[in-house]
């Protein structure tokens, strides 16, 4: 990885008559963030009032900053697996986390990755903490199931979501788990920290302030905010409980709502995701609210801290004027908007994320509120650094959009969850579940979606022709893209 004696002596011997080939004409190298589980609580993103993430607010300032970005699955593994493999949930059969690895579906055994197709490209490649969905590091170790060829990260290490207390030690629910506590855990000989997030960082940090001799992708993926929701006191105490706002909700809210009503919940029993998971009954009946935001806002400033340990050594590595930083979060969250808790929804608060990409030549303090899509990762990194485009990818790139955040952009973005869809566009939310049931808001008028619009449209002409046009455009995307 850092350059040899040959290549250094032949650089100085080289300085007499011809420069080192300028930074802006090598190879850019990529610093990509993936941040698991957070929504728009974020400065930037204005989507809570006691938010404090003052390092992703100035990468936002550093680049362009999506507002309107949205995942591609409200779940970890369809969602990673969609930007990692350039592929919509729909196309692999992966649509929620009852599905495994990608690599066992028939047809995308040898599907080539993100950072496969940096690494055929000459790139050396590094991931560190949660980047795929996989709970083991030897998973990312195994190669191509036929063709043999090198695991999905050339250097990687892989870490579990940080301490899980037992039963005597567990801080706040009933059950203990990792799914449903929160609070500051006690330090350990095997969990000096309340997550893995410091390590992680410091594994991507010690690749920027390396020498390399090839460009390079390293991805740092932080497990806060997903549950549990552990940090160190300070950052509790940034966030004083009786200061905190609760998400407006509306007690009428789930009345419009047809599948709701005629299932009683958004997800099967055999779709639920997190059975252990927080109910709105619960949490409001035991006085938890005020505690769970404490404690989401508090993991997510430890986060953020980290991502600012990674940005500051960006800044005193020699890499700095010749590295793109892309930054995302792969699904929101929901706490106790529309009464609803966690993920596995396709609403606002779940389908939105953080996306910041800033690096050379891309405007600092940009905002675009173009609806855009996770699927864009994988083709704009491909992009932006000049590579071929590999055939199979189903997403458009961004560059467009960060040359002029402002400019045309004819796409919309499609949210799948098992059999049902969600697509955003520039003003509207168009949900349509596996029974064809329908919601419909204005996000121009509506931006918490309280009124389902499409329960009227009889009544209404205007919503009528606009349900008629978003059902033909979520059509033609997910029958395009469908196997």
């Amino acid at each position: 990885m850092r350059f040899s004696l040959v290549t250094l002596s032949i650089l100085i011997l080289l300085q007499s008559g011809f420069a080192a080939e300028d930074s802006a004409t090598s190879p850019p190298n990529f610093v990509v963030i993936i941040i698991d589980d957070l929504n728009d609580y974020v400065g930037c993103l204005g989507g809570h009032p006691n938010a404090s993430t003052p390092n992703i607010d100035r990468l936002a300032e550093r680049g362009v900053l999506f507002t309107n970005a949205h995942c591609n699955s409200p779940v970890c593994n369809p969602s990673r697996t969609s930007f990692l493999t350039g592929l919509r949930p729909a196309t692999t059969g992966i649509t929620s986390n009852r599905f495994g690895w990608f690599r066992e579906v028939d047809g995308f055994e040898d599907v080539l990755t993100l950072p496969q197709a940096f690494a055929d490209e000459g790139f050396a490649t590094f991931g560190y903490g949660k980047t795929f969905h996989r709970k083991k590091t030897a998973d990312l170790a195994s190669p191509y199931a036929h063709s043999l060829r090198y695991p999905e990260w050339q250097h990687w290490s892989s870490f579990d979501y940080g301490p899980v207390l037992n039963q005597e030690e567990h801080l706040s629910y009933e059950t203990g788990d990792r799914l449903t506590d929160w609070g500051i855990p006690p330090k350990s000989p095997a969990h000096p920290r309340a997550s893995h997030d410091f390590t992680i960082a410091q594994r991507s940090i010690n690749v920027l302030l390396d020498d390399h001799d090839k460009p390079f992708l390293v991805a740092c993926g932080f497990y806060r905010p997903h549950t549990p929701l552990y940090a160190e006191e300070k950052w509790f105490e940034l966030h004083p409980r009786d200061e905190i706002a609760l998400p407006e909700t509306r007690d009428d809210d789930r009345n419009d709502l047809v599948y709701l009503m005629k299932h009683g919940h958004q997800r099967t029993d055999a779709e639920i995701e997190a059975p252990g998971l927080w109910t709105h009954p619960w949490v409001t009946e035991n006085d938890k609210w005020h505690e769970i935001l404490q404690a989401y806002l508090a993991s997510t400033s430890a986060m953020d801290a980290q991502v600012g340990r990674v940005l500051n050594a960006l800044d005193r590595s020699p890499h700095r004027d010749n590295t793109y930083i892309v930054l995302f979060s792969d699904h929101g969250w929901h706490l106790g908007e529309k009464e609803h808790w966690g993920k596995a929804a396709i609403w606002e608060q779940t389908t939105r994320v953080p996306l910041i990409v800033a690096g050379p030549g891309i405007s600092g303090g940009a905002v675009c509120s173009r609806p855009v899509e996770l699927l864009s990762i994988y083709p704009t990194l491909i992009d932006l650094a000049g590579l071929p485009r590999p055939p199979h990818l189903e997403g458009v790139s961004l560059r467009p959009l960060l040359e002029n955040p402002d400019g045309p952009w004819d796409h919309a973005a499609l949210t799948t969850f098992c059999d049902h869809h969600s697509l955003r566009t520039d003003s509207h939310r168009y949900i349509r579940y596996a029974d064809g049931s329908e919601e419909l808001y204005d996000h121009t008028k509506d931006r918490h979606e309280f009124d389902n619009l499409a329960v009227t449209a009889a009544e209404a002409p205007g919503t009528r022709k606009l349900l008629e046009k978003l059902r033909a455009t979520m059509d033609a995307i997910v029958d395009s893209d469908s196997p």
